[in-house]
């Protein structure tokens, strides 16, 4: 399997991973809704940012697909059964990890394009 199919399947898998771990109940959720949670959502949505970039889609694109992306699954919680709830500061939290993400990308790209010596 080549990288780039790879990488595809991948960014596939850890979009629909983001939905399904942000659609399980919230009953048993473990972890204190403090900046921690904020925390996890950059995290999550750096990993998607990152992704995506590395996969060569414009950075404009992956941004405003995380942004909107993360906002839909807050409005997803929030009206969905699941006792989980609607926050903007999470939507918020995923566009920065997206940024991260892309910014993350960007750097390796970098770090791992071949140099041209003139």
């Amino acid at each position: 399997m080549n990288r780039s199919k790879l990488l595809y399947y991948a960014a596939i898998g850890w979009t629909l991973a983001i939905f399904i771990g942000c659609s399980l109940p919230g009953d048993g959720l473990s972890y204190e809704i403090t900046n921690r949670d904020k925390l996890i959502h950059v995290s999550i949505f750096l990993i998607f940012g990152y992704l995506w970039r590395m996969l060569g889609y414009r950075a404009i694109v992956v941004l405003l697909a995380g942004a909107i992306y993360g906002y839909l699954i807050e409005v997803w919680q929030g009206v969905m059964p699941i006792n989980r709830s609607y926050d903007l500061y999470d939507a918020l939290a995923d566009t920065i990890g997206t940024i991260l993400g892309i910014a993350l990308a960007e750097l390796m790209k970098r770090i791992t394009s071949p140099k041209t010596h003139m």
